[in-house]
């Protein structure tokens, strides 16, 4: 009666063992190949697969989206730039007389159309939040989207204020703190999500493959 037991070695000089000259095919597809290591043949199929296993509950067990970083940078980056957008405004008109923003006119005094032009900027790198928690949730690759998108945002708003009535130094100062501060929203949101994200497997570098050295 032959013998099934599993792990029995046949009598041959290189010792195969009998029945198992070969893995089988849902073994091949499991394999995963970050835990994949030479090692003995007697132990290589289990600890091959507790590896799978513990490498995969690392995975699901990994942390979401980072949101709570990424309110919180947005909320103090929205207030920082209400207070600068504020006090560019309040020195560039009280200094050299620019009438920024050039949206605002001449006729305005210069507490109300920095109070503007800071809520503007506020209101702008909230949405540029939103629009990363947005991306987050539905794209595979959040920060190069957004990279895309806010760059094009930001050129816009640097472009716009060039194309309105009204003093071509002040639209040319109102363009300038446009691309400074919306560079500096779109860079500061896509470092602190790229920073924060899990790291995956997947992600990693893939091992080189040595090649056959010839006889």
């Amino acid at each position: 009666m032959p013998d099934s037991s599993f792990g029995r070695y046949s009598g041959g000089p290189h010792g195969r063992r009998a029945g198992r000259t070969a893995p089988r095919p849902w073994e091949r597809s499991i394999r995963c190949p970050a835990t994949a290591r030479r090692r003995p043949p007697e132990t290589a199929p289990v600890r091959r697969y507790q590896d799978y296993a513990a490498l995969h509950e690392r995975i699901s067990a990994s942390a979401g989206p980072p949101l709570r970083p990424l309110w919180w940078t947005g909320v103090c980056a929205a207030l920082t730039a209400g207070m600068l957008g504020f006090a560019a405004v309040v020195g560039l008109r009280t200094t050299f007389g620019t009438e920024v923003p050039v949206f605002a006119g001449g006729h305005t005094s210069a507490a109300p159309a920095a109070t503007s032009y800071a809520l503007c900027a506020m209101a702008g790198t909230i949405q540029a939040t939103a629009l990363m928690h947005l991306l987050l949730a539905s794209a595979a690759r959040p920060v190069r989207a957004f990279a895309w998108i806010g760059g094009f945002a930001v050129l816009l708003l640097a472009i716009l204020p060039l194309t309105m009535n009204g003093p071509f130094d002040a639209a040319l100062a109102t363009s300038g703190l446009n691309l400074v501060g919306g560079t500096a929203v779109v860079v500061l949101l896509s470092a602190v999500v790229a920073g924060t994200r899990p790291f995956t497997w997947e992600s990693a570098p893939r091992p080189r493959r040595r090649r056959p050295r010839s006889r």
